[in-house]
């Protein structure tokens, strides 16, 4: 089965099982703390035991890499399988409507070893796709970020649930909030890079530092696909690894002109 068939088939079967539990009493119930390190429910790992039994009756040999089950290997091993079941379970708890579920597979175990991946929205069906060398879809239709340059011109998105654990963080980001034409905050980051794939959006800020691996996997290949920029705060490549624990900042872009315009103004803000 080609990477395409594989992944859309198990971003299918993780909507139809978030479908069935959604608004449940059931898909609330705790059950303990995830490899990533946050709160494992009950729907975190239903959605991610119908991606990895969609994922298992088409390839018999991979290594799992969960932010809900950590690292497992099935079969002999094999490619790399990254996984974010449910990115927005807050919102979906409060029956907030954005949330989504990644998937990214990789030849190697670096984030620059991805060859293929995709994001579904949950709550709308919408399905992104990228493979390397051959550009990024959404619904099967081509897409490409904008060609935006500056912050004032900008629609951007901003991740600025810090939970009081990062002192003056809002003050590093209130001149990109103040000066951009447009300011959105969804609560799903996978999400709001993929919009930046598709010209939805402009940007993505995230400098918390708190995103892991499995969080960004997919969409960062998807945006670089698109022919977007993605990088860490410092304008860094994204290379870490495919770990359910390895965290880092997120600046995703539609131009390398806005990605440097939104450098240059962090740096003034240190």
């Amino acid at each position: 089965m080609q990477f395409k068939e594989l992944i859309t088939e198990a971003l299918r079967s993780a909507r139809a099982r978030f479908l069935e539990l959604r608004g449940s009493e059931e898909a609330r119930r705790e059950l303990g703390i995830g490899a990533g390190g946050d709160v494992t429910r009950v729907i975190d790992l239903e959605v991610e035991k119908a991606i990895v039994r969609s994922l298992s009756e088409n390839l018999r040999d991979f290594v799992l890499v969960s932010e809900e089950s950590g690292l497992k290997t099935y079969g002999a091993g094999g490619c790399v399988i990254v996984v974010d079941p449910l990115d927005g379970s807050t919102n979906v708890l409060r029956g907030y409507p954005a949330c989504s579920s990644a998937i990214a597979i990789a030849r190697g175990t670096a984030l620059s070893d991805v060859v293929a991946a995709g994001v579904v929205n949950l709550v709308t069906g919408d399905l992104y796709y990228a493979e390397k060398g051959f550009g990024a879809y959404l619904n099967g239709e081509r897409i490409g970020p904008r060609g935006t340059s500056k912050v004032e011109d900008a629609f951007m998105a901003f991740e600025l649930n810090i939970r009081g654990q990062i002192s003056g963080y809002v003050l590093r980001v209130a001149e990109l909030i103040e000066r951009a034409r447009h300011v959105r905050l969804i609560g799903s980051d996978a999400l709001e890079i993929c919009f930046v794939a598709s010209g939805a959006s402009d940007a993505f800020v995230d400098l918390r530092g708190f995103l892991r691996a499995p969080d960004f996997a997919a969409s960062a290949f998807i945006l670089k696909e698109a022919g977007g920029v993605v990088t860490d705060a410092d304008g860094k490549e994204l290379d870490c690894k495919l770990d359910p624990r390895a965290r880092s900042t997120v600046i995703a872009t539609c131009t390398q002109e806005l990605h440097e315009d939104i450098l240059e103004r962090l740096r003034r803000a240190r």
